[in-house]
């Protein structure tokens, strides 16, 4: 009970000592803030990557094509076992004249309608099988899921081969991968810089305070009850720099939020930008709490053995 209550006696001893310096205090801690306020929009970034990649309608679509001579009573059997399959999201069976029609208006704007008509016309018969299009669940999107379904689907009676493109899969798996480590390499960064700041801070207080901490080894006071006050200095400017770097984050979502319901409407009203929760806000004041006490540990260390009493 004594511990907690000393404990206690610290903090509001020194959050008194940053009330008697509110400008050091303050602009202590709006430098924090916004060195907190950077890796949040990273965060934010990620996780909308994230977001747009999982409800992209522009998923993967695998094409199967069934052999020449089969019957439509076969195909539509080989199209209920797909769409049975627990990684597919969506099928649609193509029938040759569907097929037909479809390719008939894709060149009908080109001089390779006439071209294809004369073929056709030589043949005699509709060359196009059937097939079928799907579209393979968000679990399944990955090059290696997409890879394995193919297998999968291309050990079933009666489908002679399989079209699938990658090439733009393995392009946005880049795209969103370079994101990541992009942004957790200036993260890091960002915290130690955060350190070093807070660090210097302490430094500074250390040597403000050095005759008090002088008459206070002299009367027999240890280099831990020395650093406590230093400690709690740390972490409350976490603290505050961290709630201050919510409140900048609401800010700038309400000065950006016009912007934002435009881009959300011009896509069909679907919202992509990634909120902020609140156990994202813990987070968020836990890693400020944790970083401040990290650094004024490491800056007590380098100078509080230093000081000794005349």
């Amino acid at each position: 009970m004594n511990f907690f209550l000393r404990q206690l006696q610290v903090l509001f001893a020194t959050l008194g000592d940053m009330r008697r310096t509110p400008m050091s205090s303050f602009n202590t801690i709006m430098v924090v803030a916004i060195a907190l306020l950077l890796p949040a929009y990273l965060y934010i970034g990620v996780k909308t990557t994230d977001q747009l990649a999982s409800n992209w309608e522009g998923r993967p679509q695998l094409t199967l094509f069934l052999i020449n001579d089969i019957s439509p009573q076969e195909a539509q059997l080989i199209f209920q076992e797909v769409q049975l399959s627990p990684s597919v999201a969506h099928a649609e069976i193509i029938t040759p004249e569907q097929g037909l029609a479809e390719f008939s208006l894709l060149s009908a704007t080109s001089d390779q309608l006439v071209d294809f008509e004369e073929q056709l016309e030589f043949l005699g018969e509709n060359p196009l099988p059937f097939s079928i299009v799907l579209m393979p669940k968000l679990e399944y999107i990955s090059t290696d899921a997409i890879k394995e379904l193919k297998l999968l689907l291309g050990s079933i009676d009666g489908i002679d081969s399989i079209r699938l493109d990658l090439e733009w899969v393995e392009r946005f798996g880049a795209i969103t991968e370079t994101i990541k480590r992009f942004a957790l390499i200036l993260s890091v960064l960002l915290a130690l810089g955060l350190m070093l700041i807070i660090g210097n801070t302490i430094k500074l207080l250390i040597m403000n305070r050095r005759h008090e901490i002088e008459v206070s080894k002299l009367v027999g006071g240890s280099n831990r009850f020395v650093r406590r006050p230093f400690l709690y200095y740390g972490a409350l400017f976490g603290f505050f720099g961290s709630i201050g770097a919510l409140l900048l984050l609401w800010l700038s979502s309400i000065a950006i939020a016009p912007a934002v319901t435009r881009l959300v409407l011009s896509y069909g009203g679907n919202p992509f930008l990634y909120a902020f929760s609140v156990q994202d806000a813990f987070a968020l004041i836990g890693l400020g709490i944790a970083l401040g006490w990290l650094s004024a540990r490491w800056s007590v260390a380098q100078h509080i053995w230093r000081i000794r009493p005349r």
